[in-house]
Parts: C-alpha cells; sequence; structure tokens
C-alpha cells in the first residue's frame, strides 16, 4: 500500500513532469501521522483526499487547503517530542484497544515529508504543473 505524489502536466497526468520532484508515501507512521490533516483538508468527503490505494488531482483551491493544513500539521510537529507513537491500524479483524496497532515516528521524518509536500504544492502553483495522487 502506498501513495505516488507527483508533478504532471495538464496534458499528461498519467506520468510525473521531468525533473519535478515526487513523493512515495506508503502506510507507515509518517502517512498515518498526516492523515487527520489531510482528511481535514479533503472538500469532497465521498474519497479520501491522498489515497493509498485510489489517486486524483489535487488542484485550485483544494491544493490551497491542503497547504493550510500542512503548515498547521509542521506547527504541532514542532511541539512534539523527538519520537512519538503513532496509531497505524488494528491488528486482525476487528478494531478494539487490544488490537490497536502503535508505532514510532520521529519529528525529523514528518518533517520530510511535510516539506516535500510544500515543496510539490508550490511548483505546482507556480509551475502550471499539477499536484497528482496515485494509490496502488
Amino acid at each position: 500500500m502506498a501513495a505516488f505524489l507527483y508533478l504532471a502536466s495538464p496534458g499528461e497526468l498519467d506520468r510525473p513532469a521531468p525533473g519535478a520532484p515526487n513523493l512515495l508515501l506508503e502506510s507507515s507512521p509518517e502517512y498515518w501521522f498526516l492523515y487527520r490533516y489531510f482528511e481535514a483538508a479533503n472538500l469532497d468527503r465521498q474519497h479520501e483526499l491522498i489515497d493509498l490505494y485510489g489517486g486524483g488531482v489535487i488542484e485550485d483551491y483544494q491544493l490551497h487547503r491542503l497547504r493550510a493544513e500542512l503548515e498547521q500539521a509542521l506547527i504541532d510537529v514542532a511541539t512534539k517530542q523527538d519520537e512519538w507513537a503513532v496509531l497505524v491500524g488494528w491488528i486482525g479483524e476487528k478494531p478494539s484497544i487490544d488490537a490497536e496497532d502503535w508505532r514510532q515516528v520521529t519529528k525529523s521524518s514528518v518533517t520530510a515529508v511535510i516539506q516535500s509536500m510544500l515543496t510539490m504544492i508550490e511548483r505546482a502553483r507556480t509551475g502550471e504543473l499539477k499536484l497528482v495522487t496515485s494509490g496502488d
């Protein structure tokens, strides 16, 4: 499970623009920590904004909302210790307190993901490119 984020030209959304940054978000503590910010930015409640299984184009006001939420995530991460636990799912079929799967994440790894995404968003805003997500 992973979401590949890349920048693409409007007429060629199925492939990354040459020389543009990209990012692979796996089902990791970093992704699950940021998930709440992705969904807070989500204007279309019928689908996840950055989905490990699906995909789409993030543009216009939706891109602005994502940037605003990621900037808030940076503020929140700054208040954290250097390492903390993130709920990444449940072990087994039935979610329960005994089945929670907690994994450690570091401030530096989350910050790096946020900064990468903010860089991509800025390039999308100024470079006539689209931010595309593609889940597997």
